[in-house]
């Protein structure tokens, strides 16, 4: 897997989803689901995980089912909570290429939500 941060945007971006990020692109898949809160939510692809046992099992399975590499498009701080992602992921699954927008939530230097869904549409208000 390649790195989702360049060195540049890894200066820039957030301290807890910066952790994140660097822990799932080298694979050390346990300590990415460590810096999540034990009751913290994550929505992908229309599914949901609760609890620290089934975002673990998840950070393994979405960072390893098809080979892919992750490229941030964007990053803004939403407020002191919430950081949104704008990545492009290219692999191997239907269509080969998919923007999506990564929606963190942080609390007290852990992750309480993350939310991945498709980016929004341009020049419409984000949710």
């Amino acid at each position: 897997m390649t790195p989702t941060l360049t060195p540049e945007q890894a200066r820039q971006v957030p301290g807890i989803v910066r952790s994140y990020l660097t822990a799932r692109d080298s694979g050390r898949y346990a300590d990415a689901a460590a810096l999540f809160a034990p009751d913290s939510v994550v929505v992908d692809d229309g599914r949901t995980f609760t609890g620290i046992d089934a975002i673990a099992d998840w950070v393994t399975e979405s960072a390893t089912a098809v080979e892919h590499t992750t490229t941030l498009l964007e990053h803004s701080v939403v407020d002191a909570e919430t950081v949104d992602l704008l990545v492009r992921i290219d692999g191997a699954f239907p269509g080969g290429t998919a923007t999506l927008r990564q929606r963190f939530r942080t609390d007290f230097g852990v992750i309480r939500r993350l939310t991945i869904g498709p980016a929004p549409e341009p020049g419409l208000t984000p949710g």
